[in-house]
């Protein structure tokens, strides 16, 4: 599995009116063998802008997307199929279906139908909330809101796991856990790229790059 992005460039307007650069010929590759990248910076340095367009979320950007050597371009159909079939994303503020089950919104996102209830059966329990599963998701806490994002991400088994914030909600003995399971995820060959505030989520990661004057950057 190879991701590449050449010479990507995002701006956003702010509320003001005022057009904002978050990067500029900013160069990002993943390839090889399973990897973990925790991408760092300042709060509204661009980290979940940079997800979402690896996501395939936001076509409006400047500059190439490469998915395993096909360019991924601003194809609507071409990205749902990247989301669905390659890549799982955990949100920052976890985008669950409120009025569902937990085991609803991980079968959601299985791309697999037939096997998708055992299949989030196992998710969750990867997780530590298999007895949660038929709580009704507005009853849940924020970190049990998150590792049900987790578990969703991970129910279709992705080539690529992007996690914006994804142990913010999380105790420190969750978040050991949801770390274990990382490893346990990269080990089995997904590759993981995580943006983070935390020095702990970093340290775990095999590679750390920092947002900074519109560039990712080694240490």
């Amino acid at each position: 599995m190879t991701i590449e992005l050449t010479s990507v460039g995002k701006s956003i307007t702010e509320a003001n009116g005022e057009v904002r650069e978050l990067f500029s010929d900013l160069d990002f590759s993943l390839s090889g063998v399973p990897t973990s990248v925790a991408i760092m910076g300042r709060s509204g340095s661009g980290k979940t802008s940079l997800l979402r367009i690896l996501a395939g979320l936001d076509p409006r950007y400047s500059g190439e997307y490469y998915f395993d050597g096909e360019e991924v371009g601003r194809d609507p159909l071409k990205l749902t199929r990247l989301r669905w079939n390659s890549i799982g994303y955990v949100t920052q503020h976890f985008d669950l279906l409120s009025d569902r089950s937990v085991l609803r919104n991980v079968m959601f996102g299985c791309p697999d139908r037939r096997n998708a209830k055992a299949r989030s059966l196992e998710s969750l329990e990867r997780v530590g909330i298999a007895y949660l599963a038929n709580k009704p998701v507005n009853r849940l806490s924020g970190g049990e809101s998150q590792r049900v994002a987790i578990a969703r991400a991970l129910t279709k088994h992705p080539r690529v796991l992007l996690a914006d914030e994804p142990t913010g909600a999380l105790d420190a003995e969750t978040e050991e856990h949801i770390l274990t399971v990382f490893d346990d995820v990269k080990s089995a060959g997904t590759s993981i790229v995580v943006a983070t505030h935390s020095d702990k989520v970093a340290a775990r990661c095999d590679r750390i790059l920092y947002l900074v004057d519109r560039q990712l950057r080694c240490d």
